[in-house]
């Protein structure tokens, strides 16, 4: 079991709080978030603004470092961890997710001083978060300086399964599950759909049990080649990258066919009057 005694959730954007970490937000000395405005969505900004000011709870905090707004930018068929988090296809893109990284870092450095236990994000984000990952990938690190426990949540989905089974082998055999909270968690669901910002599915329905797992502290430990723990796994609408490529060079080469077709009709009639 665990004690909670100076423990704290890092999550990375308001409403990841309950999705992910319901049966503890209640247990934990402090909830602090990472993200908070996305530029290409003012509404969530905003929504997220008023959500966190009427808060049923008190110990809540936020860094408000702006979204990279990098989802789906990494290649989730072959997905490659980095310093950064996780490896983003686009130059340009990644440019933010950077900044970002060297943002938490500073922050969080002077933030987790004093904690015994931090929970926080996956190694794959869980169901395939890039920002999820960097803020794991950032308290990985910190872990090494600061010597707190560092915890996981067992959510997983269709889309990060790959990167996640990369992380079997140096799993700690060490984890616990708890019963979610559903009461609160639902009605901080109706406290970010009020003010348009919750950003899961409407239906979600929260799962009976949840599970922790704590994170090695070497990440050069040993090689296991079987590993027993439970996975909570979700399906999520994701369309591989490749797929998609092969249905728009279908959709290409279809037009291309339709209006060749065109031609040749307007070719036959045109013939026909000779």
């Amino acid at each position: 079991m665990i004690n909670f005694e100076n423990s704290i959730i890092v999550s990375a954007h308001p409403d990841d709080e309950i999705l992910w970490f319901s049966s503890i937000i209640e247990r934990v000395n402090k909830i602090l978030f990472c993200y908070l405005d996305c530029k290409s969505n003012p509404s969530w900004s905003e929504g997220r603004r008023r959500s966190l000011s009427e808060y049923p709870m008190r110990n809540i905090s936020c860094l408000g470092i702006d979204e990279a707004e990098v989802f789906h930018a990494a290649n989730w068929c072959n997905p490659l961890a980095s310093k950064f988090g996780i490896k983003i296809a686009s130059q340009k893109i990644s440019i933010q997710y950077k900044i970002n990284y060297y943002k938490l870092k500073k922050q969080l450095k002077k933030r987790l001083i004093g904690y015994s236990n931090v929970f926080t994000h996956n190694p794959w984000g869980e169901y395939g978060n890039e920002e999820h990952i960097q803020v794991y990938r950032v308290i990985r690190e910190l872990q090494n300086t600061l010597k707190f426990n560092l915890w996981f949540p067992n959510y997983c989905s269709n889309k990060s399964i790959s990167l996640m089974t990369k992380y079997i082998s140096i799993f700690n055999p060490q984890y616990v599950t708890l019963r979610t909270n559903k009461t609160l968690s639902k009605k901080i669901k109706v406290l970010y759909q009020k003010n348009g910002c919750w950003t899961w599915y409407t239906d979600w329905q929260w799962l009976e049990e949840e599970t922790f797992i704590r994170d090695s502290e070497n990440e050069d430990t040993k090689r296991n080649y079987g590993k027993m723990f439970p996975l909570n796994i979700i399906n999520v609408c994701f369309v591989n990258p490749l797929e998609k490529k092969k249905r728009s060079l279908l959709g290409f080469y279809c037009n291309k066919l339709k209006k060749l077709i065109k031609k040749i009709l307007i070719w036959s009639k045109n013939l026909a009057k000779i």
